[in-house]
C-alpha cells in the first residue's frame, strides 16, 4: 500500500465549501454537489490507483489538470464503467457529521469498501496519507504467497496493529492480478530483462524485487 500526498487540490470551491462547515457537515449524500469533484481529486492524488490495494480504478487520461476549470472538475463521465470504486470514509464514525472531510477520504475498490472493511473499527498506523506512514517500515511483502505481512522489525504491539489493518483495508484481496505480475517479474529477473516498474501493484513489485537483489 503507497504512501498518498493529498496536499494539491484542484477542486477548490470544494475544499472552500468544506473549510466553511467547521464542525458540522450536512448528510452524506452519494449525490452531493461536489462529489465528482472529491471523487476525481482523491483519484487524482492517488495516480488512479485504489489507495488500498493499488489497483487501478480510472484511465489516467480523465486525471490531467486540464480537466478542471476554476476549481471544478469539468470532464465529463456519462460512462459510469470509466470510474470505478467508492468514496471510503477511513474513519466511519466521522461521517455521520464529518462526511465531507478531506483528511478522511479515499477511493477504494467497491468490493473493499462494502464487503470487507465497511463500519470496522480501524487505527491510524496503515492511513496511506498519514505523515509517519512508510510501507516499507510497516509492511513487507511475501512473494510466495502474495501477501502483505507486518514488517518483522516492529515491536510485537505494531505487529498486531498492522496485522489487524492489513485485513480491514484488504490489503490482500483482489489480488490475483497481483500474483501474476509477481510472477512475470521474477521470470524476467532470472533471465535479465530490462525491468520496468509497474503502474499498478507498484509496492509489492518494490519489494519483491528487493528481495531478489538482496538473495544475489
Amino acid at each position: 500500500m503507497k504512501k498518498i500526498d493529498k496536499s494539491k487540490i484542484l477542486s477548490e470551491e470544494y475544499l472552500e465549501w468544506m473549510k466553511a462547515l467547521k464542525e458540522t457537515h450536512p448528510e452524506y449524500k452519494s449525490s452531493h454537489k461536489y462529489i465528482k469533484d472529491i471523487k476525481m481529486n482523491l483519484l487524482y492524488c492517488q495516480n488512479g490507483l485504489c489507495a488500498y490495494t493499488e489497483e487501478q480504478l480510472c484511465d489516467l487520461e480523465l486525471l490531467k489538470e486540464s480537466c478542471w476549470k476554476d476549481g471544478r472538475y469539468i470532464q465529463t463521465l456519462e460512462d459510469e464503467d470509466l470510474v470505478n470504486g467508492d468514496l471510503e470514509h477511513f474513519d466511519c464514525t466521522l461521517k455521520e457529521n464529518q462526511a465531507y472531510f478531506w483528511d478522511n477520504l479515499f477511493m477504494v475498490n467497491s468490493n473493499i469498501n462494502c464487503r470487507v472493511k465497511g463500519t470496522k473499527s480501524i487505527n491510524s498506523i496503515l492511513k496511506p496519507d498519514s505523515e509517519s506512514y512508510d510501507p516499507f517500515k510497516y509492511l513487507e511483502f511475501d512473494d510466495k504467497i502474495n501477501k502483505f505481512l507486518p514488517n518483522v522489525n516492529l515491536s510485537k504491539e505494531e505487529k498486531i496493529d498492522v496485522a489487524e489493518m492489513i485485513n480491514i483495508l484488504g490489503i490482500n484481496k483482489n489480488s490475483f492480478k497481483r500474483a501474476k505480475q509477481i510472477k512475470d517479474l521474477k521470470e524476467d529477473f532470472e533471465l535479465e530483462e530490462k525491468l520496468k516498474e509497474p503502474h499498478e501493484y507498484s509496492t509489492s513489485w518494490k519489494m519483491t524485487l528487493k528481495n531478489l537483489k538482496n538473495k544475489n
